[in-house]
């Protein structure tokens, strides 16, 4: 790259993008009672608007709930879809704590219809449709994640907080969902962001370092995580990677005392946050 090159990069915006992602968490502790101007959600949809979608094809629908009384019984259906996780799925002590959603001052689900997904490439003969078969979903759960990030950004940007939940998309909660909303079939509760003001300061979350991550050219294949890395992070390191801070979670995992487990956690520091519930 030249000289001239560099210097055109905007490196001050990006940075300050940088420092707006690094402020999103998801954080399970609102202000009860405290609303958001409809300014703020407008552009928080906005944002979302402008995802990248496969084909343009812009799946999304965006349902906003912020009027108390339709609030209640849309927390109260997580609530119950929090109950069966805990009784299903053990490992994510702060998930079925769930009734926190009823604090939140708006929630945006993002209904998206599956069937866009025929807009993407498809093969002219059925025979030769392996390769792009299960693209085709591929494309379409990443255009409504690409929306959804976008509205976490915005939301952050704004100084407010959101949590990351995907278990709308279950069908059971799916199916309230959109009796509870008006929404027909087949859409369904891809994303749901419950939307706040922090009712604390968000902590530090682990992240892997940089140069783990990032790969020059060529997968650098030693500093992938091998299947062993990945048992070891599912049954002893799993709990203090969600729920613990940056620094208490380095010293429980590097100290190679890892406190959560399986089916740790509790009520850990950090007053209900996580940054994942077991879930994106």
């Amino acid at each position: 790259m030249s000289v001239q090159a560099e210097t055109d990069l905007d490196l001050d915006r990006a940075r300050q993008f940088v420092e707006v992602a690094k402020l999103r968490r998801n954080v399970r502790s609102f202000e009860p009672g405290r609303r958001i101007a409809p300014e703020g959600l407008q552009l928080i949809c906005e944002a979302g608007r402008w995802g990248p979608s496969g084909a343009n094809s812009q799946p999304w629908e965006f349902v906003v709930v912020d009027d108390p009384e339709h609030l209640a019984p849309v927390a109260k259906l997580f609530a119950e879809q929090a109950d069966r996780l805990n009784r299903y799925c053990k490992g994510f002590p702060h998930v079925h704590k769930k009734h926190w959603v009823h604090e939140a001052s708006a929630i945006i689900l993002l209904f998206a219809d599956p069937r866009w997904s025929e807009a993407y490439p498809k093969a002219l003969e059925p025979a030769d449709d392996g390769d792009y078969v299960d693209n085709r979903t591929n494309i379409f759960l990443v255009s409504v994640g690409a929306a959804a990030q976008n509205m976490h950004l915005a939301a952050a940007a704004l100084g407010l907080s959101t949590a990351w939940l995907s278990g709308g998309g279950e069908p059971t909660t799916a199916a309230a969902l959109r009796g509870l909303l008006g929404v027909p079939e087949p859409l369904v509760p891809y994303a749901t962001i419950p939307i706040g003001w922090p009712h604390r300061r968000s902590e530090d979350r682990w992240r892997r370092p940089l140069e783990d991550v990032v790969h020059s050219n060529r997968l650098d294949v030693s500093r992938v995580r091998s299947a062993a890395d990945i048992e070891q992070y599912v049954r002893k390191e799993r709990a203090d990677s969600i729920y613990r801070d940056a620094t208490t979670r380095e010293r429980l995992v590097g100290g190679g005392a890892a406190g959560g487990g399986v089916g740790g956690g509790g009520p850990l520091g950090g007053g209900g946050q996580d940054d994942t519930g077991g879930q994106p």
